[in-house]
């Protein structure tokens, strides 16, 4: 994924906010994790690593939506599978 496009999504968070801003950082630190897979790129993984730690964050004592759930479920599961790639435990 293009790193300006990436980029871009970063730059409107800004404007963005309740649960579309938690979808946001989940989508974000999905193309992280997709470009890190592709790059075998240790730094691009951290940095997906984060955007689920905001998303957990910004979740906590909301009341969201299922597929909200859904994506950060969906990255958190992604990341832990990709993990040992990276040197983690």
């Amino acid at each position: 994924i293009d790193e300006k496009y990436i980029k871009s999504f970063e730059a409107e968070l800004k404007f963005v906010k309740g649960e579309e801003y938690i979808r946001r950082l989940a989508m974000i630190g999905m193309m992280y994790l997709q470009n890190a897979i592709a790059y075998d790129n240790k730094d691009l993984y951290l940095k997906a690593k984060e955007y689920l730690s905001k998303a957990e964050e910004a979740m906590q004592g909301k009341d969201v939506r299922f597929e909200t759930k859904l994506l950060v479920d969906n990255l958190r599961s992604k990341i832990e599978t990709y993990k040992y790639r990276f040197g983690e435990k």
